[in-house]
């Protein structure tokens, strides 16, 4: 359970009361409990201390202690006011002067509570702790509501646009869809975006990550085994495509899948019908299959690593889910997104970003996309102690597959570094990176003999992250 101080601190509030020594009562009561506190003497002084974003009813503070004798007129207007913006839950009406008829209209209007005057610290404190505690999980239960039932893409950006679009268009129908981007992007919320809005939506949506099964238990995570199949199978195991019938299956890293595995599945997308690992009843399951990778599957195809024809069976539409760098636009609007939600989830109290720290974040590259920008919001929002973030500390995600290209470069033996040659005169220093990274590059795949897994062994990279690196600087295999 928690502390009244847990319950209101950071907490944005405004008194309204014309009684000064009222509100310095309040003010020290609330400040002591590390809430920030605002005052307004009259009706007209509080409706210039309000605002109120139309587009989503988005309110300037978390709670209104509000007076009902005002000097220009009743308080429970301003009520009806707040009411009529769905706000009124964050209001707590004191008074000393009002009837029992004007504590029950205010409380028809939506008003958290009715505190008479005089009133006790512990008094305002726990109404107070109650009113922000209620407030906070209405907020959460309505962002679930609406992350069911609606799109959860945000965004301004054309390319956004574009994806929304497409959506739109495709989920009705039973098509299959390739999603493709980066890591980070988003590409799982397109696939359940898909699902939401097809004919599909009341049966189940199953993902799979392809990279993260070993490859000898996908064909059974897939399709399923009888008893005593293999060693280890102690009991018939249903598959994931029985698990979805009627419903979507998406598998994500779809590049990671075997070649025996993608064998198997192509028959499967052939004519629906499989059989269970050590089985021999051949099962029939209707499942819509969308598919993600963020791997260039023509490429791997060249080169061996993807069947052509079980690329031709799953690219029926595709959907590029764009990097976060080509719509920084959107940055401004994701961040305060997810500070809000992670402020609500930790129960963190009201926090948002300075323009600085606006600023600070729609500069930086972000090469691990969103998810990065949500780790580090989540960061932000758990250690920073302030209600106004003013900077961000942590934007370098360490892992190999987020971080930036320039700082990768290993000392690597027997290397031919004099055959590297940049003229560095009049070049701007990003420009000098990605010419000095583009012809390293083309030297350790020489020396790999254009094997790009031993490439990436050498450099200690990702081979995913390695093919996409490769695509950003226009380098191809020897």
């Amino acid at each position: 359970m928690k502390s009244k101080s847990d319950a209101i601190k950071g907490s944005k509030i405004l008194i309204v009361d014309d009684h000064r020594n009222i509100r310095v009562s309040l003010r020290l009561i609330l400040e002591a409990e590390g809430a920030v506190v605002s005052e307004a003497p009259t009706l007209m002084d509080a409706k210039s201390k309000i605002t109120i974003d139309p587009s989503n009813s988005e309110f300037n503070y978390d709670l209104v202690l509000l007076d009902i004798r005002l000097p220009d007129g009743n308080g429970l207007t301003l009520l009806e006011y707040l009411n009529n913006w769905r706000v009124a839950s964050r209001v707590i009406v004191i008074s000393g002067e009002g009837t029992s008829a004007e504590a029950y209209n205010a409380t028809q209007m939506g008003a958290f509570d009715y505190i008479e005057k005089p009133f006790t610290p512990e008094r305002v404190l726990v109404s107070a702790g109650r009113c922000r505690e209620y407030n906070r999980i209405e907020k959460v239960n309505e962002a679930l509501s609406k992350n069911k039932n609606g799109l959860e893409i945000v965004g301004q950006h054309a390319k956004i646009h574009d994806v929304l679009a497409l959506i739109s268009k495709v989920a009705p129908t039973t098509g299959r869809v390739l999603i493709t981007g980066e890591s980070g992007t988003g590409k799982e919320l397109i696939a359940r975006e898909i699902h939401k809005a097809s004919q599909r939506s009341q049966k189940t949506i199953i993902k799979v990550n392809c990279a993260a099964i070993p490859k000898n238990l996908m064909e059974s995570e897939l399709f399923g085994h009888e008893k005593g199949a293999f060693t280890g199978a102690l009991k018939t195991r249903i598959g994931v495509f029985e698990r979805a019938d009627g419903g979507t299956l998406f598998l994500d890293e779809i590049g990671e899948l075997d070649l025996d595995v993608q064998a198997k599945l192509l028959r499967v997308l052939q004519n629906g019908e499989f059989t269970r690992v050590g089985g021999e009843k051949v099962i029939t399951s209707d499942v819509r299959i969308i598919c993600a990778t963020n791997r260039d599957l023509k490429q791997m195809c060249h080169a061996g690593e993807f069947r052509e024809d079980l690329f031709y069976r799953l690219n029926v539409i595709t959907i590029q889910s764009p990097a976060l760098r080509e719509r920084a636009s959107d940055i401004p609007e994701l961040s305060k997104k997810f500070l809000n939600e992670f402020c609500d989830e930790h129960s963190l109290g009201r926090k948002e970003f300075s323009d600085r720290a606006i600023r600070q974040l729609s500069e930086y590259s972000w090469p691990g996309n969103v998810r990065e920008l949500r780790n580090v919001i989540e960061r932000t929002a758990i250690f920073s102690g302030d209600s106004i973030i003013d900077h961000v500390d942590d934007l370098n995600d360490n892992t190999t597959e987020n971080r930036p290209e320039e700082e990768f470069l290993p000392s690597t033996a027997n290397l031919d570094l004099n055959s590297i040659t940049i003229q560095v005169r009049n070049l701007t220093w990003e420009k000098f990176q990605e010419t000095a990274g583009r012809q390293y590059l083309t030297l350790i795949l020489k020396k790999s003999e254009g094997n790009v897994s031993e490439a990436a062994r050498t450099l200690d990279v990702e081979r995913a992250y390695l093919h996409r690196l490769m695509k950003k600087l226009g380098i191809n295999r020897p």
